[in-house]
């Protein structure tokens, strides 16, 4: 375990011996609770220049092992970017097809830490009109979207979980995609968590769609009455744009924390464009 840990580190290309050590263990969380982690990685072969992902590679690498998620929803990887994710998440197992027809492309993929979850079952689905069509692109969207889910044991409870990454151009679309998702997720028999980049703010339809649904916007039920941090920044840093990266929970999947992870890397640089999202639930 300590090899492959210490092998990750270099690959990141900075020390976190001294950090390891202090490391939560997994076996550490409450029966029922479940630590999630969105994060829209930006997609590696992006001309970002300063940004690109040579650059940023670390700070990433190190946001996803210093959150200590029991799930991991990265969207816009690429197969390449995955695996050296994957490399510092050892104990995870990565589920998830590019959205290609062919299966490459942007991933919208689940880590799960098998210490915490047991997965029972998983697959993919497309947002459009053809749901099961691979690469298929709905309505007035500009490019195929995918929703990558999992069915996971969490302490005797079963949670299924939808990382989705909506459309940027279509607005019926990411309505649509709203809907579609909250169809396939709706049940009363297991706790729902859906989360992602979903291109839309809180006031919009899809994300009215999924309250109608049934579906609780974590960030907003736990913080109320503040202002909500911007998610999206386009690598300026700060919290004044929208917020558009979210963590849903369903009746059964209580939020007790959901924080936008808005800090600089260790190197003075964004890790991406996007904030990441980190949140506990209590599954039951």
């Amino acid at each position: 375990m300590r090899a492959l840990w210490l092998a990750a580190l270099a690959l990141a290309g900075c020390s976190r011996v001294a950090r390891e050590e202090t490391r939560p263990p997994a076996e550490a969380r409450e029966p029922g609770e479940l630590r999630v982690l969105t994060f829209n990685v930006r997609y590696g072969t992006a001309d970002d220049g300063p940004d690109a992902w040579p650059e940023r590679r670390a700070d990433v690498l190190e946001l996803v092992a210093d959150a200590h998620a029991d799930v991991v929803a990265v969207q816009e990887a690429l197969a390449f970017q995955l695996e050296e994710l994957q490399s510092v998440l050892p104990q995870h197992v990565r589920v998830g097809r590019g959205r290609e027809a062919d299966g490459g492309g942007e991933h919208a993929a689940l880590f799960l830490d098998t210490r915490r979850t047991k997965l029972v079952e998983h697959g993919d689905f497309w947002l459009s009109k053809t749901p099961e069509v691979p690469g298929s692109t709905g309505w007035d969207a500009a490019l195929p979207r995918i929703c990558t889910w999992a069915l996971v044991e969490l302490d005797g409870v079963r949670v299924l979980v939808s990382n989705v990454h909506f459309d940027h151009v279509g607005e019926l679309a990411r309505e649509r995609s709203a809907e579609l998702v909250a169809a396939r997720s709706r049940s009363s028999d297991v706790a729902q968590v859906v989360l992602g980049d979903f291109n839309a703010v809180e006031s919009s339809p899809p994300i009215q769609a999924l309250a109608k649904a049934g579906f609780t916007d974590l960030w907003r039920t736990l913080h109320p009455d503040a202002s909500a941090p911007g998610t999206f920044h386009s690598f300026r840093g700060g919290i004044d744009g929208p917020r558009i990266d979210f963590v849903f929970g369903s009746e059964r999947a209580k939020g007790l924390s959901c924080e936008v992870l808005s800090a600089p890397g260790a190197r003075g640089r964004w890790p991406s464009d996007h904030h990441a999202v980190l949140a506990v639930l209590l599954c039951r």
